[in-house]
């Protein structure tokens, strides 16, 4: 009897154990893939017991499948990253540099299954690319000498840059920027390039100062020759009796100063004492052939249109103030006399000439007032009025 139990409990507690196996397995079947936000997922089916894994979508996220059968998913990060890299390469004139390569790459959207099933999926980088990356910046670095690298740190870049776009193109990789940075150079080296550099930009300031110098001497040469053709213009248009004049306005000028006193002396032989200017200091000194022909030459080197449109607008101003001061001098010397109005007083009448007729009585000759008139009384010299 006792053995019969047995038999029976063992059998109870073996269906026991079954079942919870059944349950447990069933129960880890199910799943419920999620992606995360910015990246995609590859949905793959795994069987229980017996088959292989197959692709069933892909999905990008923030999402999740729900509850499936035996559902799971590799996420991979679909947004940009950078990566860096670091080099001790030698350059084309052995000597020996530091720096790093950050490079910029973003994975194609939509382009998770192929990243799963041929670039290594989660370590597509270190798989397909790192060692590439490192390959084309040794050969572009060992090509070049370590003065450009510094110099010309930019055009490397994207010398690299687009050695990598050309091998990547129709990937999943998109190779989105390339730089180098933190170069360091032996340190005798570096203090070369430092003072190459400090004596490059002193040149280039030496420069700039001698085109400046270069710039103000020829408006010095320009303005002189302004001034030089001014004053043939002015010598030419003025004579000496008008500097004479302009003379003594200034001697006028000075003596109706209440802290001046200024004598004449008589220097004429008139003894008037007025100012005497030769005729010779207002005559203008000829230039010979040699230094007309230097003067134009100096004009073709330095004058532009503008500049001689200038010249021609001063030199006309120049001409008509010089006309108009000789204009006014001919007027005040002889003046114009205005013509001679009778003005007619307001209110007037013109008295009519009509004959008088003539007293057949009076004499021609009689000088008596007539009747109807008295003749006004005389007073004695010597009286005044009441």
């Amino acid at each position: 009897m006792s053995m019969h139990n047995k038999t029976k409990s063992s059998k109870r507690l073996t269906l026991a154990l079954a079942a919870a196996a059944t349950i447990a397995m069933t129960s880890s079947a199910c799943t419920n893939p999620e992606v995360p936000a910015g990246h995609e997922g590859y949905i793959y089916y795994i069987p229980l017991v017996i088959g292989k894994m197959e692709y069933r979508k892909s999905l990008r996220g923030p999402s999740s499948t729900g509850v499936a059968w035996r559902l799971f998913t590799i996420n991979i990060d679909m947004r940009q990253r950078t990566y860096t890299e670091h080099f001790q390469l030698l350059t084309a004139d052995n000597l020996s540099i530091k720096f790093e390569v950050n490079t910029a790459i973003k994975l194609r959207d939509g382009k998770v299954k192929p990243i799963v099933e041929e670039w290594g999926g989660p370590h597509w980088y270190e798989w397909r690319v790192k060692e590439p990356l490192r390959t084309m910046v040794r050969k572009a670095v060992a090509a070049q000498r370590a003065d450009r690298i510094q110099t010309q740190t930019q055009q490397l870049a994207t010398k690299i840059r687009a050695s990598l776009s050309k091998q990547y193109n129709g990937t999943p990789i998109d190779i989105r920027s390339v730089d180098i940075g933190h170069i360091e150079f032996p340190k005798e080296y570096a203090k070369a390039i430092r003072k190459k550099i400090a004596k490059t930009e002193e040149l280039k300031r030496q420069a700039a100062v001698l085109l400046k110098t270069e710039e103000e001497a020829k408006k010095r040469v320009v303005n002189a020759l302004n001034v030089a053709m001014a004053q043939r213009i002015i010598s030419e248009s003025l004579s000496p009796l008008y500097v004479q004049y302009r003379a003594m306005q200034v001697y006028k000028k000075l003596a109706g100063s209440k802290n001046k006193a200024v004598i004449l002396l008589p220097n004429t032989s008139d003894g008037t004492g007025m100012p005497l200017v030769l005729a010779k200091q207002g005559q203008l000194r000829k230039l010979s052939a040699e230094e007309e022909k230097w003067f134009e030459k100096m004009k073709k080197a330095h004058y532009d249109e503008d500049t001689l449109e200038d010249m021609r607008k001063a030199v006309k101003r120049l001409k008509e103030q010089v006309a108009g001061e000789a204009k006014r001098r001919r007027d005040k010397n002889h003046p114009k006399l205005p013509p001679k109005v009778n003005p007619k007083p307001k209110g007037v009448k013109k008295p009519v000439d009509v004959k008088k007729p003539v007293d057949a009585k009076k004499p021609a000759n009689d000088n008596t007032p007539p009747a109807d008139k008295k003749p006004a009384d005389k007073k004695p010299a010597g009286t005044t009025a009441p």
